[in-house]
């Protein structure tokens, strides 16, 4: 049996499916490239994936008004930036329509490809377009990997979920806290297993 149109009765909305896509943790990247002039652009995005180890590639998904989208489109390469737990406010800053994201205080340098690559973030991946695909309002951006830089340390990674920036150990207490049952009855429990 296969899937018709006939069989689909109605298409779901775009509330509904950014609703759904919201309960899919996903990791938080700035992608940043250099416009015409030189001039750093970046944009924060969590539509990106792996797409295959070889060769080396990767895809990021772009609103095709996106500057970042066009800055990528003239200097033909970009990095993706892996942003840590504790860099939410850069996250934030990067999410601003347009060139509206400060570049003022943002730590970075220029990576092997021009594109900038932020200090202190998880890893950086620099990469060259590879192809540009249609998808909806969207467009696809896949990326050939020309370097991978990952960052010593132990910082856990930002993640976004449910509409919000959220941290590992947040999400694993909460999970945990309302799947425990309250502190009387874990006590009765205790008990009763000691008996």
């Amino acid at each position: 049996m296969t899937c018709t149109e006939e069989a689909v009765e109605t298409e779901v909305t775009a509330a509904a499916l950014r609703h759904a896509m919201g309960h899919f943790a996903t990791g938080v990247t700035v992608i940043t490239s250099v416009d015409a002039a030189g001039r750093p652009v970046g944009t924060t995005a969590n539509a990106v994936s792996s797409l295959s180890l070889d060769p080396p590639l990767l895809l990021v998904c772009f609103d095709r008004s996106s500057q970042t989208l066009a800055a990528i489109g003239t200097h033909g390469a970009f990095a993706v930036n892996i942003l840590a737990e504790p860099q939410e406010e850069l996250a934030a800053n990067f999410a601003r329509r347009g060139l509206a994201a400060d570049w003022n205080g943002v730590p970075h340098r220029p990576g092997l490809t021009g594109s900038p690559r932020l200090h202190d973030v998880l890893a950086t991946l620099e990469c060259t377009v590879e192809h540009r695909l249609p998808g909806g309002d969207h467009e696809i951006v896949v990326g050939r990997v020309r370097h991978a830089h990952i960052t010593d340390g132990e910082a856990d990674p930002l993640l976004f979920w449910r509409g919000r920036y959220a941290s590992l150990a947040a999400l694993v207490m909460t999970r945990w806290d309302s799947h425990r049952p309250p502190l009387a009855s874990r006590r009765r429990t205790r008990q009763a297993a000691c008996r």
